[in-house]
């Protein structure tokens, strides 16, 4: 056979080939039409939107200045009138009350200091503050736009405003003078908060040198905790300017000499669109794979169905072969031959399987049959060297009461071939081992027996307490300075019987409990603990058999769990 032969594609990686195919074209196509027809677009946009927010506030701005203007034109025809004092401070007060971005009007020399000022409840100043109008430039109109500024004429009052002055001769005063007012700047800073030009964009005020007049984080910028490069912004003519992903809209006012910069994110504006079509491609992706879906069902139900089915059917087999129950799976003719094959080789190995089980439930009872019918020689031949011992010394008495202990003890052992006697057979057959060894062991320990009649005939494994009594006697006593006490009892529980072993010596630790239950500790030729756990599973089933509870020093407690019905016992073959 040749090793180096490409092995041949299977029907799922055809699929899988042809889906991922389609979907590459697909999806190149959407990005292919996203970058040429959207892109461009989406910039373009951006730009207009910009500028008509820009705009806006600017031609809200340039209203608010020309109405300023036409304010102060008012105001000088007043002080050019004959009107008195009187009745100039009536007009102007009411001016101020009338208006609420309007803090006050005022008159100053041309060297900025003030002559008379006009508000409503307030007091000015002694040393009131002058007229802001250092590096100020007048605009067209001839009119002088202070920067931003804290107001300071008045007691107790120090408002942000802007002062709009223009000079001008008066009669009035004799000379050349400035006529003022000041107005609140949260006027205009209104104005621009109003412009929305995305989530994260903002619009800012700067005079035609560049500095900053109005911006939404002064007073961070004042503090040194934010920065706006707007000196560059000088330079720059009306219009849109994009700067890698900044785009920056700039609008001239008429008035002052100010100029609105709009600034905005490339990125943020373009989402809505982007996630437009976004949701184009997404929707043609789901409808090209409906498709191919449709395509891939088709061939499912030829072929693809029928082989998965199989699949299932091995898997389950595998999974659990013992009870498996297998359904021949439909469909052409080359899977109807594979189905067929599996089936057969299903009876066969099954049937292998159960002969298998068979043979070793028969090879583990032969064993356990083995065990139960073999008598530990050197507890043998102690029991006799002892029962002659006791005749030699005239001891005839217990002489007697050891041989009728070791005579019932092997009647019961042997059982007339039994697997399973009654439990107050196996009492009988414990109580004559403990005679035995009590003789022996020369009254070193004590024993007793608590017992509920009503479980004396339910079925029990035949030397079931015997090797766990061994074990106390022989390892839990092994060492034991102090008088050995073993408790056997025997009550219901539930529909189950509890027999326990209670001993009050040397004790064990949870490591060796486990060792106990997982290798055989009998000693040559007797019976261990793991194989009367053992026997008592398969005679009864899984839920039932023995635990251990010990501790060092603290003595030993063996469980032993058995029903009360006859479970699923096995008779001697």
């Amino acid at each position: 056979m040749n090793k180096n032969k490409a092995a041949p594609l299977s029907l799922s990686s055809l699929m899988v080939l042809l889906v991922s195919g389609v979907a590459v074209v697909i999806v190149a196509l959407s990005t292919l039409i996203y970058t040429t027809l959207y892109a461009n677009a989406l910039r373009s946009n951006a730009a207009t939107s910009s500028e008509q927010s820009v705009s806006q506030a600017a031609g809200a701005i340039a209203d608010y200045t020309a109405d300023t203007g036409a304010l102060i034109r008012r105001i000088i025809i007043e002080l050019q009138s004959p009107a008195g004092a009187d009745t100039l401070s009536d007009t102007f007060s009411t001016m101020v009350q009338m208006r609420d971005d309007l803090t006050s009007i005022c008159v100053y020399t041309l060297d900025g200091a003030p002559l008379t000022c006009w508000t409503t409840g307030r007091t000015r100043k002694p040393q009131a503050g002058r007229l802001p109008l250092d590096g100020v430039e007048s605009d067209s109109s001839g009119l002088y736009y202070t920067p931003p500024h804290v107001q300071n004429l008045y007691t107790d009052y120090y408002p942000w405003v802007v002062t709009v002055a223009r000079p001008v001769p008066l009669e009035r005063y004799g000379r050349e003078v400035y006529v003022s007012i000041d107005l609140q700047f949260s006027s205009i800073a209104g104005y621009m908060d109003a412009v929305g030009i995305g989530q994260h964009g903002y619009s800012f005020i700067i005079d035609s040198e560049g500095r900053l007049i109005y911006h939404p984080q002064q007073q961070l910028i004042y503090a040194g905790l934010k920065s706006e490069d707007t000196a560059p912004l000088a330079a720059l003519a009306d219009g849109v300017h994009a700067e890698d992903d900044i785009l920056r809209v700039i609008k001239s006012l008429p008035q002052g000499g100010w100029r609105i910069v709009g600034v905005s994110f490339l990125d943020e504006l373009v989402r809505q669109p982007q996630r437009a079509a976004l949701l184009t491609l997404l929707a043609a992706i789901p409808a090209a794979l409906l498709v191919l879906l449709a395509v891939a069902v088709l061939i499912a139900r030829l072929v693809s169905r029928p082989i998965h089915r199989l699949v299932d059917e091995m898997h389950g087999f595998e999974d659990a072969a013992a009870d498996f129950v297998y359904t021949p799976v439909a469909g052409i003719s080359e899977i109807s031959v594979l189905s067929d094959s599996f089936g057969h080789m299903v009876g066969r190995i099954q049937t292998l399987m159960d002969e298998v089980k068979n043979e070793e439930e028969t090879l583990r009872k032969t064993e356990l049959k083995a065990l139960q019918a073999q008598i530990n020689p050197h507890f043998l031949y102690n029991t006799l060297d002892s029962i002659q011992w006791m005749c030699e010394v005239g001891r005839t008495d217990d002489a007697v009461k050891m041989v009728s202990a070791l005579a019932r003890l092997f009647r019961i052992s042997i059982s007339r071939g039994e697997d399973l006697i009654p439990i107050r057979k196996e009492l009988e057959h414990a109580e004559c081992y403990l005679i035995i060894q009590k003789f022996r062991y020369k009254d070193q320990f004590s024993y007793r027996f608590e017992i509920d009649d009503s479980i004396l005939d339910c079925p029990c494994s035949k030397i079931t307490l015997q090797p766990i009594i061994e074990n106390a006697i022989l390892h839990g006593f092994g060492e034991f300075v102090d008088d050995g006490k073993i408790v056997i009892s025997a009550k219901p529980d539930g529909g189950d019987v509890v027999l326990t072993v209670t001993d009050n010596g040397v004790g064990m630790d949870e490591g060796q409990c486990r060792a106990i239950l997982s290798h055989d500790k009998a000693e040559p030729g007797g019976i261990g603990i793991k194989n009367v756990n053992d026997r008592i599973r398969i005679y009864f089933g899984a839920p039932y058999g023995l635990s251990i509870e010990s501790e060092p020093d603290q003595g030993t407690r063996v469980v032993i769990r058995l029903p009360q019905s006859g479970g699923n016992s096995h008779e001697a073959s």
